[in-house]
């Protein structure tokens, strides 16, 4: 498949060693220090994550940073081990004099001073390790900021190159209401009603139908997860402030079902034979949308409150790149299916998020907005989730290897949201089609 055409779908941050854990209740019990990104590949190879840190426009002297903690860890490691056998040692054999008891008792006291100091530095270093986002791939362009997004292609013909914003015609239809939202749940909520709140779940139906039919395998995931969970999935340390809490049972609301849906996969090994295994979740997703205050504050384009159906995929790293293409080609057939108008876009180092090596986004038309913007993207995540979820499969040899794992928007309200500013009518009317109607 060629990322330059649309392929056809095919069947079948900064840290410090005083900072303690965030404030998300993180699982402790570090042991050794397993998970996050691939620790043995940084000691011998550290230029190779500062060249990827730099490319995120992030600070590279992270990696010195986590290599300094990381020998402290191993020292400590390699301290204890000598006094734990030693003790062993004096414990063997008949009743111990008192000469005997005395040296085990300042060994007991010495591997417990140890044990703590190593203890805290299991803390610091994981914290750090958590912190270093995933290896950029080598063929993400490279670029401050959104400066490095390429448009890879046009698909489809605008026909409005301006209109009525989707706010407007829909609150004139009386299928939405932001200000009864408001007053009740507070801003960036909405009321859906009447025929947009069918046609939202047609376009839900309808995205799911197609996941289906190529193979994937339909979930309705836990509307809230564990801290456990984002952390796994790479959301966290990263976005802490980006997610709702429900304080009084320590859960959160998922921004998106990728990551209760690897959930799934936890501690698993697959055959080789069986991947790629695909799943596509239907979910309603909460953002705090941190950072954004001031953008897309009309409308339905950024709420805190959305629905979204999800493609998530668990392959072998030599399939990965081939299974992001099928993503975006899956993405891309519903985009033509409702007739948008959109442009792809590869994504550059300096807008990728912590958990992707390579982005791509779909990007529909908004005639009121007289521009392009996000409605889909879809990320190859390499080894970086699968290393702290320990999701595995064994090759054909009889290796136990760390999978890759994919995920990508198949539909969201900014679908439904395109659709009508692209539908409008003179009057101010939307063309619908009927089986999107009551």
């Amino acid at each position: 498949m060629s990322c330059s055409g649309t392929p056809v779908p095919q069947r079948t941050t900064t840290f410090h060693s005083s900072s303690p854990l965030n404030p998300w209740r993180l699982r402790r019990g570090f042991g050794t220090l397993s998970g996050m990104i691939d620790r043995d590949l940084m000691r011998h190879n550290p230029d190779k994550f500062k060249n990827s840190l730099t490319k995120r426009g992030e600070d590279p002297k992270l990696i010195d940073k986590y290599l300094e903690l990381d020998i402290k860890w191993r020292s400590l490691m390699a301290d204890i081990e000598p006094l734990r056998a030693k003790k062993n040692t004096l414990s063997r054999g008949g009743k111990p004099t008192p000469v005997v008891l005395k040296k085990a008792k300042e060994i007991s006291k010495k591997i417990s001073e140890v044990e703590d100091d190593l203890k805290k530095a299991e803390v610091i270093a994981r914290t750090a390790l958590l912190s270093l986002p995933n290896l950029v791939a080598d063929d993400v362009p490279v670029g401050e900021g959104e400066s490095a997004n390429t448009v890879v292609e046009r698909v489809g013909k605008i026909r409005l190159t301006e209109g009525r914003p989707h706010h407007e015609l829909m609150t004139k239809a009386g299928w939405l209401d932001l200000k009864t939202a408001a007053d009740w749940s507070g801003s960036r909520y909405r009321y859906l009603k009447g025929d947009a709140a069918w046609a939202h779940l047609q376009i839900m139906g309808e995205a799911l139908r197609l996941a289906v039919h190529y193979g994937f395998t339909p979930v309705i995931p836990p509307v809230m997860t564990k801290a456990e969970t984002l952390e796994k999935a790479g959301y966290l340390p990263f976005l802490k402030d980006d997610f709702f809490k429900v304080e009084r049972d320590d859960l959160l609301l998922p921004g998106t079902s990728e990551q209760t849906l690897l959930a799934l996969f936890a501690n698993k090994t697959f055959k080789e034979g069986e991947l790629p295994i695909r799943l596509v979740g239907f979910s309603t997703c909460f953002r705090r949308e941190v950072g954004s205050y001031g953008k897309d504050v009309e409308g339905m384009f950024r709420q805190h409150q959305f629905d979204k159906v999800e493609m998530v995929s668990v392959t072998t790293p030599e399939k990965s790149a081939e299974e992001h293409e099928f993503l975006v080609s899956m993405e891309e057939t519903f985009v033509k299916k409702l007739g948008l108008p959109y442009q792809k876009v590869l994504i550059g180092s300096g807008d990728l998020g912590p958990t992707a090596a390579k982005k791509f986004d779909l990007e529909a038309w908004f005639p009121s907005q007289k521009r392009y913007r996000e409605t889909h993207s879809a990320s190859n995540c390499t080894d970086f989730q699968s290393r702290r979820f320990g999701i595995k499969y064994r090759a054909q040899d009889g290796r136990e290897l760390l999978a890759h794992t994919l995920n990508g928007t198949l539909a969201t309200e900014r679908l439904l949201i395109s659709y009508i500013e692209n539908n409008q009518r003179p009057d101010g009317s939307v063309n619908l089609p009927r089986h999107w109607r009551i």
